[in-house]
């Protein structure tokens, strides 16, 4: 009964982590020490079927009410306090950076993991051009739903690879904050047809990236950093004035302090 309490409360804790732009739910995984594991669960679910499903129901409940809990917290404090908030997603951003690097496992400086970041830099920029209004789908007809499921395809791989944000994934695609005015009024059709995307999507993709994080640490990682360095652009509010200015300096601040310092303390 203990381990599924912890896993629950780490599912929350992951849940209410997406929530905020620049927070990755993959880092937040690797911080609690479950990302491993999740990865495991997903890539080998049939293997042993009961306990994987199990592990990962868990975690999954404890996420879903993490979203729900807090979902009109956030969508209050970026309504009431936008650049402070934008600057505090800019701060968890670059905060997530240190631990992107130790998973790189780059032994010495070499321009060949340059070219992956750059990479990474021209798909967040790829994302940016996409049209926003395609992915704001209504699920009113075939093409709506149809859109929303791809969508959450495209918001799986953000949810398994640690660095890359869902929800700053979500400001890029238009859709932040109707997801989150969808969940805080329980609009349970948006949810579910977004949500099977993203079930889809986990098992599309996990074996996969696991894969390519497992046989390419550094080029996968250092792709992961170019998204995220390119990825400050979409979000940045511009310059804040007066008595905000400094308030916005703090946020940032204590966002990459708090990122950074826990992960860092992940082997």
């Amino acid at each position: 009964m203990k381990a599924v309490i912890k896993n629950i409360f780490c599912g929350l804790v992951i849940g209410s982590s997406m929530l905020i732009p620049g927070v990755s739910g993959g880092t937040t995984a690797i911080i609690l020490g479950i990302y491993d594991r999740l990865i495991k669960a997903v890539s080998e679910l049939l293997h042993d079927f009961k306990r994987n499903m199990g592990f990962l129901m868990q975690v999954a409940l404890g996420g879903l009410i993490g979203v729900i809990l807090f979902s009109k917290a956030v969508l209050w404090l970026v309504g009431e306090f936008y650049f402070p908030m934008m600057y505090f997603f800019i701060g968890a951003i670059l905060g997530s950076i240190p631990l992107m690097l130790k998973k790189a496992k780059i032994q010495k400086s070499n321009f060949y993991y340059i070219v992956f970041a750059f990479f990474g830099v021209l798909a967040a920029l790829s994302v940016k051009i996409l049209p926003k209004a395609s992915f704001s789908a209504i699920p009113d007809s075939i093409g709506g739903i149809a859109m929303l499921l791809l969508c959450g395809i495209v918001i799986a791989v953000a949810l398994i690879l640690p660095g890359i944000s869902t929800s700053h994934i979500l400001l890029v695609l238009g859709m932040y904050e109707t997801v989150l005015q969808a969940v805080s009024e329980m609009n349970w059709l948006y949810i579910g047809i977004l949500g099977t995307g993203v079930i889809i999507g986990i098992f599309l993709c996990t074996k996969l990236l696991e894969k390519a994080m497992c046989r390419f640490p550094s080029q996968t990682f250092m792709a992961i950093i170019g998204f995220i360095m390119a990825s400050v652009y979409d979000i940045f509010p511009g310059i804040p004035s007066g008595i905000e200015v400094l308030i916005c300096l703090f946020t940032f601040a204590l966002a990459f302090t708090l990122v950074s310092g826990l992960s860092m303390k992940q082997p």
